[in-house]
């Protein structure tokens, strides 16, 4: 019994000290940004609205999130109002939907380790102590199979003027297998603080990095 609990405990030990810290997610976002032609524009007082009908701004969820961007649009210059005095109309959506579901096949060789318990080749000890004695293969594989689910994360921030003139917008979006938008759109809204009211030929692709969360 001494011998079995040994060899676990060593077994556990090893396995515990071959660990490593896991490295900080990355997410690849696409920023597609326009303004309206032949108009300047610069940080005024705002209001926030829902960009689609069917979204209840007054959720918890749509809160959460619009939260997020008034502290963004506050620190850029930016001044909320209520929404009759407000200079621009931010329309604001955000969602996640499946685009893509992908089931990949691998295999791996059936590899054998033995453990022996007594007096290894050379060992000219006077107490038994275990030791490796056959590791390898034998030809066999055992196929896996597993399946990954990406989804497109996104938001969209619409301007208007109270008449209803479009004067810029900033679309992003994130392929991904994580479906935490309290995570992936705060990430977003800081991707789009270079973009807002100004103008990308084309869309752009940057790498972002999840912030690590402060010890309370």
């Amino acid at each position: 019994m001494k011998r079995i609990t040994f060899v676990l405990t060593a077994t556990i030990a090893l396995l515990l000290t071959t660990g490593c810290a896991p490295a900080t997610p990355k997410y690849r976002v696409t920023i597609d940004a326009i303004t309206a032609p032949n108009t300047v524009v610069a940080p005024s007082s705002y209001s926030i609205k829902a960009l689609k009908k069917e979204t209840d701004p007054n959720s918890l969820k749509f809160q959460y999130h619009a939260q997020k961007l008034k502290t963004i649009l506050n620190t850029q210059g930016y001044n909320e109002v209520d929404s009759y005095s407000a200079k621009q109309v931010i329309y604001f959506d955000y969602g996640i939907e499946k685009v893509q579901e992908l089931t990949q096949t691998y295999s791996e060789p059936d590899i054998s380790i033995g453990m022996s318990w007594g007096y290894p080749y050379h060992y000219r000890g006077r107490h038994y102590h275990p030791f490796w004695n056959n590791y390898g293969y034998g030809g066999t594989y055992t196929t896996y199979s597993k399946t990954y689910t990406y989804y497109n994360r996104f938001i969209t921030l619409l301007a208007k003027t109270p008449a209803g003139k479009e004067l810029w917008r900033v679309d992003l979006s994130s392929v991904g297998e994580s479906q935490n938008l309290k995570k992936i759109v705060p990430l977003l809204f800081d991707a789009a603080i270079p973009y807002i009211g100004k103008n990308t030929k084309a869309p752009v692709k940057i790498v972002v990095k999840e912030k690590k969360a402060k010890k309370e």
